[in-house]
């Protein structure tokens, strides 16, 4: 007698699988790839468009602030110089030459703005009363307040200054970029209190394109890379014999 032998069902118990742990861990490694391209995509496209667009005189806008204070000047915290955190600027080769636009609140008061050596600064600064901008959050200043009388002398004939600027209106310093531990103070011109003025800041930024261009041709290496990892196991396990 011949015994028929039932084909056993495509969908049954003893179908392999083409998709082996090695095949999925590449294509969860894929994904992940993937998933980090959009984040240096997002940076590169941001960094090119900024630079294309967001220029003003040749200087790329990175924020305006407004401080007010109870003494006779207003200080940057040394720590920050440089970073970003007290929206204060910093002397770093990215931004290239810096300018720091200072105007009092009323916009007609003269005012007074100068970089001067943090020691220096702080020796002008010892035993006045002045505040230290020490960190901006949603446009608010936290100052450190200390306590004192009027500088001995004004700022404008205190001879500590780097660079430094003064009278009426708009006034604008110019900072390259530096090496060492610096502090911006803003005053009165004629060194009264209370001080209140709003700071702009723009920076040439003369890398910014390049660096763009860097994170948009690795974003599309690593998306690539990603796309690879998926796509490859995936067409091993469709061909993978059952």
């Amino acid at each position: 007698m011949t015994t028929l032998r039932t084909p056993r069902s495509a969908a049954g118990p003893g179908r392999r699988s083409g998709w082996t742990a090695a095949r999925v861990a590449c294509a969860v490694a894929g994904a992940l790839l993937a998933l980090c391209s959009l984040g240096l995509l997002g940076g590169g496209g941001t960094a090119v468009w900024a630079s294309a667009t967001q220029r003003h005189g040749g200087d790329i806008d990175l924020g305006t602030w407004s401080y007010r204070g109870n003494g006779y000047a207003l200080a940057s915290d040394t720590a920050d110089m440089f970073g970003a955190t007290s929206g204060w600027p910093g002397p770093r080769s990215l931004l290239g030459t810096t300018r720091i636009h200072v105007t009092s609140a009323d916009g007609a008061d003269p005012v007074f703005a100068g970089i001067a050596p943090a020691d220096a600064a702080r020796r002008y600064l010892a035993g006045v009363s002045y505040d230290t901008v020490r960190s901006l959050t949603h446009h608010h200043a936290t100052y450190a307040a200390h306590s004192g009388g009027a500088p001995v002398a004004p700022p404008v004939r205190a001879g500590i200054w780097a660079t430094r600027t003064a009278g009426p209106g708009t006034q604008t310093l110019t900072w390259p970029a530096r090496p060492g531990t610096w502090t911006v103070v803003a005053m009165n011109a004629d060194g009264s209190r209370p001080v209140a003025v709003r700071i702009s800041v723009g920076a040439a930024m003369p890398a910014l394109p390049w660096i763009g261009v860097g994170l948009l041709g690795g974003g599309v290496l690593v998306l690539a890379a990603g796309i690879a990892l998926i796509v490859g196991p995936a067409r091993r396990a469709a061909n993978a014999p059952r």
